[in-house]
């Protein structure tokens, strides 16, 4: 966990710091007299980070946030805050960076709530848009006086968070919503789904480099559902090891549906597994071409029996935006097409 305080005069205010500390044990803390370029690398760099912002300061450091989340401001009960704040009270505001969570608070002349410590909700629901799934929900939170944010996330599906758990009010939503996932983690969600089913999946990964992988493996158990796959990063890789024809990399290039059909062909037959995802792309930020700018991706989704999809997007940001969007993407496309829901 990283602490910053950002302002000139938390240097001299003792008793904030010894408040601060007396609650979070941290040898990362970073003091900014006003906002810098190191506080977006501190932000970038730890699972956790604190921010305390005089009131000055404030207002350009929720920018700093939105536009790290590629998001924007909003104005919520008065207070402008990123669309995707997940908590908020009063000068304090909680948000979601991919694995990250960021607290900002603003400290005048008392110390907001700080929602680190508070435990998040989580519903995921895949087939409605936003606005729809705003209608069916508002008014049962209303009615059991629970607080929630909704926004689409970097995959393309609609994520509810909110901080009081209520049975009878997710039984209410089940009953507008049947197919709502109700999981903080959504490849917990995956890896469970899977282990209900005896099935395995496996990947093929490219622009995204092993991290689909990398995010299944952080869940404890997902040995039960996942035995390996490949980062076929050249195109030599996709050739020898998935059977990728030289003819169809020649002809369509490594960015595009042909090859990614194969490499989800080559995955499964190597892997023995049930389904398996493959994904090629641009991420950029060089590579880009007319045809196939920055951000091009191709995802495609497949099972043993034959049954596949392969879908083009194009994707915005940086490098390892685009990456984290196509990982979610990826998931999204998956659990619609098989129907893991």
């Amino acid at each position: 966990m990283a602490i910053i305080f950002i302002g000139k005069e938390f240097k001299y205010r003792n008793f904030l710091q010894n408040y601060i500390f007396s609650k979070y044990q941290s040898d990362k803390v970073y003091f900014f007299d006003n906002v810098d370029f190191g506080i977006e690398k501190i932000i970038l760099k730890y699972k956790e980070v604190l921010i305390i912002s005089n009131e000055k300061l404030y207002s350009t450091i929720s920018k700093i946030v939105a536009t790290l989340n590629s998001d924007t401001l909003e104005l919520k009960d008065g207070y402008l805050i990123p669309t995707k704040t997940i908590l908020y009270e009063k000068n304090s505001f909680l948000v979601q960076f991919n694995e990250n969570l960021i607290n900002v608070i603003k400290v005048t002349d008392f110390i907001p709530n700080i929602l680190l410590d508070r435990e998040v909700y989580t519903i995921h629901i895949f087939n409605y848009d936003l606005n729809t799934a705003d209608m069916f929900i508002k008014s049962i939170f209303d009615s059991f006086k629970v607080e929630y944010t909704i926004y689409e996330n970097e995959g393309g599906w609609c994520e509810v968070k909110f901080d009081k758990y209520n049975e009878n009010l997710l039984k209410q939503l089940k009953g507008f919503i049947p197919h709502l996932i109700f999981k903080n983690n959504i490849f917990e969600y995956l890896k469970e789904k899977l282990e209900q089913r005896n099935e395995k999946i496996t990947f093929a990964e490219s622009c995204t480099g092993g991290l689909i992988a990398s995010y299944l493996t952080k869940i404890a158990g997902s040995s039960n559902v996942f035995d390996g796959s490949i980062v076929s990063y050249a195109n030599r890789i996709k050739s020898e090891w998935l059977g990728v024809d030289d003819r169809v990399l020649e002809r369509f290039g490594a960015v595009s549906e042909e090859t990614v059909q194969q490499m989800l062909l080559g995955i499964l037959e190597i892997s023995s597994s049930d389904y398996a995802i493959a994904v090629s792309g641009i991420a950029g930020p060089t590579g880009g071409s007319e045809t196939k700018p920055v951000g091009t991706v191709y995802i495609g989704v497949g099972d043993k029996k034959g049954k596949f999809m392969v879908e083009r997007l194009q994707l915005s940001g940086s490098r390892e935006e685009i990456q984290y969007q196509t990982v979610m993407n990826a998931i999204r496309l998956f659990i619609k097409f098989f129907n893991f829901l």
